[in-house]
């Protein structure tokens, strides 16, 4: 049981909600899992209001569908999957092109610092954390919390609904790399424009591998084809 009596500093539905979502952005449910109610309730040994609160909340950030069984993990069509990959990639963009306006050295030392950890580091799950760390880092240099919202839940719906594959074989994380650091480039140089199209660029061809992975590869006439 994971009481929640001892936990200080947010509700009872916070708690659960910031849990919960955790979860389901780290692939800790399969794809075929129910989360129930009273089974929630009694897990983390509070009522149900604040589990079904918590669970309503998941469900409005599109990371679950309410079923009579339970909740379960949205799943979406390849459309819905580029919808979501586009919009991130133009998000990331205007990130990357703000960042080049506003960063200051403190910016510059963290994804400095992230981009060799990633280099260096010979795990994939590990790799993939650093990644997103450069991600989370560039975004926060951007200094606009409008897109940083956004992009926040954008992230998570792409997490539930075309989760990374360890397997993934389509771009090494050499290549990604590279464009990490070609990005970084011309953020230290000022050049906003070019950080908007090198990020353009990184972000499309990551999405291709994400929805390639999840949906199979595209059928001539298919949507985005």
């Amino acid at each position: 049981m994971s009481s929640l009596g001892a936990v200080r500093g947010g509700t009872a539905r916070d708690i659960v909600y910031a849990e919960l979502r955790r979860r389901l952005t780290t692939g800790a449910y399969s794809a075929d899992a129910a989360l129930v109610p009273g089974v929630l309730s009694a897990e983390f040994d509070v009522s149900r209001t604040p589990v079904r609160e918590a669970l309503g909340l998941l469900e409005q950030e599109g990371l679950l569908r309410a079923t009579s069984r339970g909740f379960v993990l949205r799943s979406r069509s390849e459309s819905e999957l580029v919808d979501i990959f586009e919009t991130r990639g133009v998000l990331d963009a205007a990130a990357a092109a703000a960042a080049a306006d506003r960063r200051d050295d403190i910016d510059l030392h963290r994804l400095y610092d992230l981009t060799e950890r990633a280099r260096t580091e010979s795990d994939p799950t590990e790799v993939r954390r650093l990644f997103n760390g450069w991600h989370e880092a560039l975004r926060l240099a951007a200094r606009n919390a409008t897109i940083a919202e956004l992009l926040q839940t954008l992230d998570a719906q792409a997490k539930v609904s075309a989760p990374w594959r360890p397997d993934e074989k389509d771009r090494s994380f050499d290549d990604r790399c590279d464009e990490h650091e070609a990005i970084l480039r011309a953020v230290v140089a000022r050049d906003a424009e070019a950080a908007r199209s090198l990020m353009l660029e990184h972000m499309r061809r990551d999405h291709e591998v994400r929805v390639r992975s999840t949906v199979g590869p595209r059928q001539p006439g298919s949507v985005g084809a």
